[in-house]
């Protein structure tokens, strides 16, 4: 008897745990500035650095390393075209570096690479060039590039040199190349017109064409694009030129000579800016940079006003608008900027010029979640994608490859044999009431779960009531304040009581605790770190307690 009471007893004492326990998932629908800061969507982030939506959940972005050095006769300054050539029977795969000094071949892994064309002007955008690809009849690969300081280059049976057989325009002035509907069309610098060759010809006397009086802001045309259209009768490539002010002219028809060719849209997006790869098409899609950000030709198509997406649009290209807008506002006169498909990440890469000592800031958006990401501290004035990677032209005269877990892994390792850089990164989901709006919560432990392979770093805290500023760098010394709850980060790698540091074999997940303090109605998560292996991030478990409507 006197036993059972006394379990009785212990039973009655016994008390609910007060602490409640949530799940953050990986936000795989990216960044998203439609959605408003307290709008509760745990599919969105506010932000996200190097650590982009993915299959499975936010991957840690690929790094880079060196695949040729000195690209420089000299007066280099920066590769600033990567040229990728695929052969007719593959067999002469080649990319190709563009620098203000000339064309360069033989950019092979680690050998000195060899200047094919010496440019006449290696002042100003020189460099700074479009590109396209021809096949012949006779099922030759003609590959010209272009630009508006040095004109019109042709590469022809492994040679390369300027552009011959051509008349019309004149050859030093061509800035812009694009096949259309198996015609090459040329635009010369300072210019409202464009110029085309003959159905399958590559040489021979070029026909112009009058922009000038459909530009009806002003300003010079600067691009010429494809856009697959289905207009109800099967799909058709409409030709979409561009002026330097804004206007776009959308024309359809089977061809420039022909009585069906004509004007079938024309809208407005806005300055474009310093780059002659501002446009870029997609599964039928064709987008474009300008001072409203990123439009989709599809948008414009449903008379969406390009300075006013709607939320409810379902193009990728409302949802970073605002961002690559406000980038424009005081970048859109420099050189950097460029938009292109990079099939080996199954996405769209936006890169924009770096300013001083700010870190290099692209934008990715994966096809297949359809999420944004950004990518930080990757130096790329130019990029590209051949063999199954991404290539990127940096201003120190650098060709470099991403397919390796470090940033700028070099040929050369430190006498020590270390080799590369940390990737760092940063995130911070959409804040949440946990179901109890109004009330103060106060976090007590957040488990985030990662898959990787060696034991990265990283600190997540609780940010409180739409407080978006950074999280916490892993490199700040910090002292543990036991008062407040505060805890720690040794920059010496010791483990501390909450130091967030997690390791695992491949594939496989190996969660960690970390502490948080302090407390608020509205609760995200930051997460910031450094890791050098692949990494995917799978989503956090938030540990906390609710208090009352006052803190």
């Amino acid at each position: 008897m006197i036993g059972g009471a006394l379990a009785r007893s212990s039973l009655k004492q016994a008390k609910r745990r007060a602490h409640k326990v949530t799940r953050y998932p990986a936000p795989m629908g990216g960044i998203d500035t439609r959605q408003a800061v307290g709008s509760e969507n745990l599919n969105q982030c506010i932000y996200t650095f190097n650590l982009t939506p993915y299959e499975y959940g936010m991957k840690v972005r690929e790094g880079y390393r060196e695949w040729t050095i000195d690209i420089d006769d000299g007066a280099g300054a920066g590769v600033r075209t990567v040229l990728p050539y695929e052969s007719p029977d593959g067999t002469a795969d080649e990319i190709f570096a563009i620098t203000n000094e000339g064309i360069w071949e033989d950019i092979d892994f680690d050998t000195a690479p060899t200047l094919a064309v010496a440019f006449g002007d290696v002042t100003g955008n020189a460099g700074y060039g479009s590109y396209a690809h021809y096949v012949t009849d006779a099922g030759d690969t003609i590959l010209f590039y272009a630009d508006a300081v040095n004109g019109l280059f042709s590469y022809d049976a492994g040679v390369w040199a300027q552009a011959t057989g051509i008349t019309g325009p004149t050859i030093a002035d061509i800035k812009f190349v694009v096949v259309h509907k198996e015609r090459i069309w040329f635009i010369e610098e300072d210019s409202t017109s464009a110029w085309y060759l003959a159905i399958g010809a590559v040489t021979g006397a070029a026909t112009e064409f009058f922009f000038g009086s459909k530009l009806k802001h002003g300003g010079t045309l600067d691009g010429i694009f494809n856009w697959t259209v289905d207009g109800g009768d099967g799909s058709d490539d409409h030709l979409v030129a561009v002026g330097h002010a804004g206007d776009v002219i959308v024309y359809g028809g089977l061809d420039p000579e022909d009585s069906t060719w004509g004007i079938v849209g024309s809208y407005f997006i806005g300055e474009i800016p310093s780059t002659p790869r501002f446009g870029t098409e997609q599964g039928g899609e064709l987008y474009l940079l300008s001072s409203y950000g990123l439009t989709s030709m599809t948008d414009l198509l449903k008379g969406v006003a390009s300075n006013a997406l709607q939320a409810d649009q379902s193009s990728i290209a409302v949802k970073v608008t605002s961002l690559i807008r406000d980038d424009m506002r005081t970048k859109i006169g420099l050189a950097g900027w460029g938009i292109a498909n990079i099939p080996s990440e199954g996405g769209i890469l936006i890169s924009t010029p770096t300013i001083g000592s700010t870190e290099p800031i692209q934008y990715y958006y994966n096809l297949a979640v359809r999420g944004w990401g950004l990518w930080r501290g990757v130096p790329m004035i130019a990029f590209d994608s051949w063999s199954n990677s991404v290539f990127i032209g940096t201003a120190d005269n650098r060709l470099m490859r991403m397919d390796v877990p470090v940033d700028d892994f070099k040929l050369t390792a430190n006498t020590d044999g270390s080799n590369g850089a940390e990737i760092e990164l940063s995130i911070l989901t959409a804040f949440s009431a946990l179901e109890t709006p109004g009330l103060y919560k106060q976090p007590n432990l957040i488990r985030p779960d990662f898959l990787a392979n060696t034991p990265p770093t990283h600190i997540s805290q609780c940010k409180f009531d739409f407080n978006i500023n950074e999280g916490i760098n892993t490199e700040t010394e910090m002292l543990v304040d036991s008062l407040f709850g505060l805890w720690s980060q040794s920059g010496s790698g010791i483990s501390k009581w909450d130091e967030a540091i997690w390791g695992s074999s491949r594939d496989s997940s190996y969660p960690s605790i970390g502490g948080s303090w302090g407390s608020g109605r509205y609760v995200a998560i930051a997460t910031r770190g450094r890791t050098r292996t692949r990494t995917r991030l799978v989503g956090w478990d938030l540990i906390y307690t609710v208090g009352g409507p006052m803190i």
